[in-house]
């Protein structure tokens, strides 16, 4: 594949444009359209290799990217202090507005809250910071020249294509997961620390009973 990225044209912007346009607004709104209520890993585990290979391809960029854990040292404070924030607010939400729920997983579906606190980060977080940090800040950086912009970018489509499980909780809460992954990615430039802190809120929601506004069922014969 050659890379528009080193031929910032007025040309090449504008293709490079419309393939952001397509690849990350037009094909989850079709998605959502047409094969909504699908389980979304395949698609996500073949867009992971997608930009891995495409990643990989590309001689400038790091490989110590793939699993550097170096800038934890600097990173891990602001990390862990944000998801203690955060989770005590999830808890108290879920608490207050949707009892029932209350970690409904690890209670009734202990055998479905395991798998995923296994397989989720595997199968879903890593293939999605792939795609969603390094890929789309790799490819389309020339759309986003600023750090704050490139932030914003990687945000608004991780949240949009969130509009596959039909309801807003689910963009909304991801759309602000997307700014928390996307400073962490540019700030350390690691896809897998970026990677366990995506993985911590995931398994986050699961745990406290905002799992179901992400749940496709489609691990209902674990239960």
């Amino acid at each position: 594949m050659q890379s528009l990225v080193n031929v910032p044209s007025q040309t090449s912007r504008a293709l490079l444009l419309a393939e952001f346009l397509t690849v990350f607004f037009v094909l989850p709104f079709l998605f959502f359209l047409i094969i909504q209520g699908t389980p979304p890993y395949p698609f996500i585990v073949a867009s992971g290799i997608f930009a891995c290979f495409y990643l990989l391809r590309d001689k400038e960029f790091p490989r110590s990217g793939f699993a550097d854990l170096f800038s934890l040292k600097d990173q891990g404070r602001r990390i862990f202090i944000t998801f203690f924030h955060l989770a005590l607010v999830a808890l108290i939400v879920t608490a207050l507005i949707s009892p029932e729920y209350l970690f409904d997983y690890p209670r009734n579906k202990t055998n479905t809250w395991l798998f995923i606190m296994i397989f989720y980060p595997l199968l879903a977080v890593y293939p999605q910071e792939l795609f969603y940090r390094a890929f789309l800040f790799r490819r389309y950086r020339p759309l986003f020249p600023s750090d704050r912009s490139m932030i914003f970018a990687s945000a608004l489509t991780f949240g949009f294509a969130h509009i596959i499980y039909g309801n807003i909780p689910a963009v909304l809460l991801t759309l602000v997961g997307g700014f928390l992954f996307a400073i962490t990615y540019q700030r350390s430039q690691s896809i897998l620390l970026v990677s366990l802190e995506h993985a911590l809120y995931g398994c986050l929601l699961y745990t406290v009973g905002m799992g179901q506004f992400i749940d496709t069922h489609c691990f209902n014969l674990l239960h």
